[in-house]
């Protein structure tokens, strides 16, 4: 690296020239030095907030400061406590700030709490983040990230934005949920020019704001909690989302999005036994006749039958998935699926449908080798249910309309049509969110749903979340002058019940849905999988390439499902994890081209969770008339993977890939995974303008190449 990118630890622009610090890479490469001097006494960190109506860079060192160095989890790690107390209020802030030493990644929180007898003064403006990146050789500064997901098929789309002087992106949730629709948590900074940058990235899983300014040769950086305007009251406790900064040098963006994913793998991966997870799970319904819905009319008896027709195919998967429908309604035990399976809070296994619970059923898959999983809404709750009937207490509500337009910050001649969607979609009294910011209300339901679990047999957990705007049940509950409170402690509580959930049951897995794919972020990635990542266009195979070819920027681990058997279907549907719905009860299947997808997809799972490289550029690849190619690439083997797809409208026959992390000098075996054929090719052939060609479109082509 020519030139060191530096991190700038920012004010206010009015006091910024005064009080900056400079921070060479030399830092970031020693991680517990570079907390020291960055949190040190005396010194601006890289946070910022306002008390009262004053930025927190005009008291900050006056305040009581103490460091304390506490156990981080792994060898790689170093974790830091800095805290800083106003004398007078008793108010404290305290950075919890750990360094990774492997990645060279830092990443911090900060909880306020008040220490004092009374209450503390106005918290506004909580900048998590408040930095700026810089470097002398940067002729500017460019943000990559990708959209979110919106049941499309530009869903996680890649887009690049200029950051150069003057220039701005600003950006922001809305409803509630980490990535929704406007962008996932993610964003790739390269200083342009210097062979540089930095990642930075975001744990929360209701509303963030961010905002990226571009000056000569630097990015200022501000993040943090979108909506928070607030006061403590004594005794009380709430933290903020996770700030996560990760440097890198290289050639390209590529090389910062390959660390970071390196770094997701290491310390923001759920694994047992130090393995991630990366299951092949099978659906145990299909689709019924109306009335049913989802799986409202699925019986014990023919899910045991689905599964036993797995095993007589010899396709048993690792995990059996029951989705949706499987509970009582809330007038009680029915068959014939009319209830719908969103009228959820009644979490009772309906005993007309299975007679002794899950036990049977998941006692089979057991002894085929499977685990079981079961989906779970626990915080949506409709009118009606056992939740809602026998806990009022535990649930939060909606306010009225004047709270849509303070929250969304909205006019009266702007809100007509969000109204009526408003009035429509969210009936006032007729759906609630359980209180998981009530300690009392979250113990309940961690021993409730813990109970559940143990009691039938349920290895792995799925859980949804089907509500648009929850920050609207938030607002409500926060009272007056205490904007925000409700949604910091609710985030939390969501993390304390997954936590205990993993806790209490040995092995469990936990799959992370949300209408698919919008809680997407570095704390929940940290405790779950996003096996249904998008609720796009089921088994429709272009969107699904689009879909891999996009999240797969920052996030190695997620899954999408596979509905047929040919190559072009099926690999439109691999990623780190995969979905099978392929009826095993109905004909026009064959249990050998059934299980050659089984086979091939084992053998290309754990290349997602290795080096990626994008063939087709960035930006809108939804195109029919396009190739689409991506390589996975694994460094310390010297093998990998090179996918094409050849789309249905178009017209080119073969297609040119230069591939990335390729010895020149070195001869590659490459094997042509449709064919069997085998070729010995040199590494510059692969390198430099390596051709695919496939007859048929749609069509799909696979290569595995080793090093020889």
């Amino acid at each position: 690296m020519k030139r060191a990118i530096v991190i700038v630890l920012a004010l206010a622009a009015a006091i910024c020239a005064n009080a900056q610090a400079t921070l060479s890479r030399k830092g970031i490469e020693n991680p517990e030095r570079w907390i020291q001097t960055t949190f040190a006494k005396g010194v601006i960190p890289p946070f910022s907030f306002t008390l009262d109506g004053v930025p927190s860079a005009k008291f900050i060192r006056s305040w009581d400061y103490s460091r304390q160095k506490t156990t981080a989890e792994g060898s790689d790690a170093v974790r830091y406590v800095i805290t800083y107390r106003q004398r007078r209020s008793g108010l404290a802030v305290k950075a919890i700030v750990t360094g990774y030493t492997d990645s060279g990644a830092v990443e911090w929180m900060l909880r306020f709490r008040d220490d004092g007898s009374g209450n503390t003064g106005r918290i506004s403006n909580v900048n998590v983040a408040d930095f700026t990146l810089r470097d002398k050789g940067a002729s500017a500064y460019q943000m990559r990230r990708c959209r979110g997901s919106n049941a499309d098929i530009h869903d996680f789309e890649v887009i690049e934005e200029p950051l150069g002087d003057g220039q701005s992106v600003s950006l922001a949730t809305r409803g509630g949920r980490s990535s929704d629709i406007i962008s996932m948590p993610f964003f790739n900074l390269t200083a342009v020019g210097a062979g540089c940058g930095a990642v930075y990235s975001i744990g929360w899983t209701g509303n963030w704001r961010a905002s990226f300014t571009g000056g000569k040769g630097q990015c200022r950086v501000e993040s943090g909690l979108k909506d928070a305007d607030f006061y403590l009251t004594p005794g009380e406790d709430v933290r903020t989302p996770l700030a996560s900064v990760l440097f890198w040098k290289g050639e390209d963006m590529m090389a910062g999005h390959n660390a970071f994913r390196r770094h997701m793998m290491a310390h923001h991966s759920h694994k047992v036994g130090g393995k991630p997870w990366t299951p092949l799970c099978a659906g145990l319904d299909y689709g019924d006749p109306a009335p049913c819905n989802e799986y409202t009319c699925l019986t014990d008896l023919l899910a045991r039958g689905i599964v036993l027709r797995h095993k007589q195919l010899d396709i048993v998967p690792e995990v059996f998935w029951l989705d949706a429908g499987w509970y009582e309604p809330p007038t009680g035990p029915v068959f014939n699926g009319q209830f719908g399976w969103p009228s959820v809070g009644t979490w009772v296994v309906d005993r007309e449908r299975y007679p002794d619970g899950f036990v049977n059923m998941s006692n089979l898959m057991h002894s085929f080798g499977a685990k079981f999983m079961v989906w779970f809404e626990p915080e949506r709750v409709t009118l009606g249910s056992r939740f809602a009937t026998e806990h009022p207490e535990f649930m939060l509500r909606l306010g009225n309309l004047d709270i849509v337009k303070d929250v969304y910050k909205m006019s009266d001649s702007l809100t007509e049509d969000f109204i009526e969607a408003y009035r429509l979609r969210l009936p006032d009294r007729e759906r609630m969110v359980f209180n998981l910011a009530d300690d009392k209300a979250r113990e309940w339901l961690c021993e409730y749903i813990g109970n559940l679990m143990e009691a039938n047999g349920i290895d792995h957990y799925r859980q949804d979340f089907n509500l648009d705007f929850v920050d609207l049940y938030w607002a409500t509950a926060d009272g007056e002058g205490r904007r925000g409170v409700t949604e910091m402690k609710y985030i939390e509580g969501l993390y304390k019940y997954w936590d205990y959930l993993l806790g209490r049951i040995p092995g469990l897995r936990i799959d992370n849905c949300s209408s698919g794919g919008r809680r997407l972020d570095l704390e929940t990635a940290s405790r779950a999988v996003p096996l249904w990542r998008t609720d796009y266009g089921y088994g429709e195979p272009l969107g699904y390439q689009c879909q891999t070819y996009g999240i797969n920027f920052f996030l190695p681990q997620s899954g999408t499902a596979c509905y047929n058997t040919d190559f072009y279907t099926s690999r439109s549907g691999y990623s780190s994890a995969m979905v099978a719905h392929i009826p095993v009860l109905q004909g026009g299947y064959d249990a050998a081209a059934i299980r050659r997808v089984y086979d091939e997809f084992k053998a290309v799972r754990e290349y997602f969770l290795k080096d990626y490289y994008p063939l087709s550029g960035v930006g809108d690849v939804t195109s029919a008339g396009i190739w689409l190619a991506y390589q996975l690439d694994d460094p310390e083997t010297r093998t990998g993977y090179v996918f094409g797809f050849r789309r249905p409208g178009c017209a080119e026959k073969s297609y040119s890939v230069d591939l990335h992390n390729i010895d020149a000098t070195a001869r590659y075996l490459l094997v042509n995974c449709n064919t069997g054929d085998r070729l010995d090719i040199m590494g510059a052939d692969l390198a430099k303008g390596f051709t695919m060609t496939l007859d048929e479109a749609p069509g799909s082509i696979l290569y595995r190449y080793e090093k020889n």
